[in-house]
């Protein structure tokens, strides 16, 4: 397992993946999930006291990049 930068598109990636993967539940409950699943990392960015705000910017768009990479993929393999 490669080590990824706390706060890349790849971190936000591997995070996703790592929550999807984890949800044994039905349909109509994982669209609930998902968001749960963002806005717990989106609130993951906005408790690190140690970054500026131009950092959790960054963080945040790199956060949706990753959701929209992983949503992307998951209504093909769907």
């Amino acid at each position: 397992m490669s080590t990824v930068l706390f706060g890349t598109v790849e971190y936000y990636e591997r995070e996703l993946t790592y929550y999807f993967s984890n949800i044994a539940m039905c349909n109509s409950m994982k669209e609930n999930a998902t968001k749960k699943i963002f806005i717990m990392l989106e609130t993951e960015i906005f408790n690190v006291f140690l970054f500026d705000e131009t950092i959790r910017k960054k963080c945040l768009l790199n956060l949706l990049k990753a959701f929209g990479k992983i949503s992307h993929k998951k209504f093909i393999t769907s």
